[in-house]
């Protein structure tokens, strides 16, 4: 079932939401090493998550997301596409590329557009820059780059960011933006999420929205997650209780959302 959710929700688009989406190419492109844990009283550092996560972006418009996701995305269209022609192509989710990161992050100038699913539904959350705290003197060097820190606060966390003002565009991974310089790295306090930057090319790639859902503010999302989690599945003549149970188990230590 969870198979057969994860294909129907990398191929759901909703058109509802209603932003006009404007095509642009990118200049650069940040690859970061995204490296998070999923349950907070889970404290084995081998038990972190970590995956590639790319930044295509020009001075007005960028997009963040997962290298796998975006790999499965395209896997699924291909699949798709010659399913119209042939009769015997099947889409077989174990063999769909492998990623833990399913949400993107788009912005157009200074909006910034969050979009995940819950189940097979998306949502999109929008969202503008961040307030930051620059008042600091340190300073240190990431991929060569001379970086300024500054902090903000984002749901219950305090972030630490480092950006350079050497390459003087608005941008960061996830919804860190709005600085004077590009975010090379940011975490929390206790490193929950933490974003390093490994490498930085030149690079042109239309940028546009992975996928646009059903525009929500941040708190009726969470709301639907947390009632998701609570109750998966509602409508399911199949899902055995005690299989929504040990559901139900598991979702308890996928503590540690971004957007908690």
């Amino acid at each position: 079932m969870r198979k057969y959710f994860l294909i129907l929700s990398i191929l759901s688009f909703a058109n509802v939401f209603s932003q006009q989406i404007k095509k642009s190419l990118s200049e650069l492109e940040v690859q970061y090493e995204y490296s998070f844990v999923r349950d907070t009283t889970d404290i084995d550092p081998n038990h972190r998550f970590k995956e590639l996560m790319l930044l295509d972006f020009n001075s007005n418009y960028s997009l963040f997301y997962s290298q796998q996701y975006l790999a499965a995305r395209n896997a699924i269209k291909k699949a798709t596409i010659e399913a119209q022609t042939a009769s015997n192509v099947e889409i077989k989710a174990a063999e769909l590329p492998k990623y833990k990161v399913g949400y993107s992050v788009y912005r157009e100038d200074s909006k910034i557009f969050f979009t995940t699913n819950i189940n097979r539904d998306f949502y999109t959350i929008e969202n503008t820059y961040l307030n930051w705290e620059t008042g600091y003197k340190d300073v240190k060097t990431i991929l060569g780059y001379k970086c300024n820190k500054a902090t903000t606060k984002f749901g219950h966390r305090v972030y630490t960011a480092w950006y350079t003002q050497e390459i003087p565009i608005s941008e960061g991974p996830f919804r860190f933006k709005g600085l004077t310089g590009l975010i090379l790295e940011v975490s929390d306090e206790n490193k929950y999420h933490s974003f390093t930057a490994i490498g930085i090319v030149k690079k042109a790639v239309e940028i546009a929205p992975l996928q646009n859902g059903v525009p929500v503010s941040r708190e009726q999302y969470i709301k639907k997650r947390e009632e998701f989690k609570s109750n998966p599945y509602p409508q399911s003549k199949t899902l055995t209780k005690e299989r929504r149970d040990q559901m139900i188990e598991a979702f308890k230590k996928d503590n540690n959302s971004i957007e908690n």
